[in-house]
């Protein structure tokens, strides 16, 4: 099932943007350390998910961008997978 315009909208107010087709957001860190243990959150979130985002990785950001890689759309599971990956990264480190 396909993306709404609400569920987008939504995801807009947590600073996710449509861009050339994928859903990317920009989160930032105070330092490496954060930014990896950001993202071996995301990566158990991921694979329960079964959806696999493009990431990318330096000093002090990680930028994901997720889309239905087989038929090239914003699926419910992107939406699902985004509002995930932004609760991990709510959840203090211990």
């Amino acid at each position: 099932m396909e993306i709404t315009k609400i569920q987008i909208e939504e995801l807009g107010k947590t600073d996710w943007k449509t861009v050339e087709g994928k859903l990317t957001k920009i989160y930032t860190f105070k330092n490496y350390t954060e930014v990896i243990g950001f993202t071996k959150k995301a990566f158990e979130v991921i694979d329960k998910h079964n959806h696999h985002p493009e990431i990318i990785v330096n000093y002090s950001k990680v930028e994901v961008s997720v889309n239905n890689h087989e038929e090239k759309n914003l699926s419910d599971k992107c939406y699902l997978l985004a509002k995930d990956i932004d609760f991990i990264n709510n959840i203090p480190s211990i």
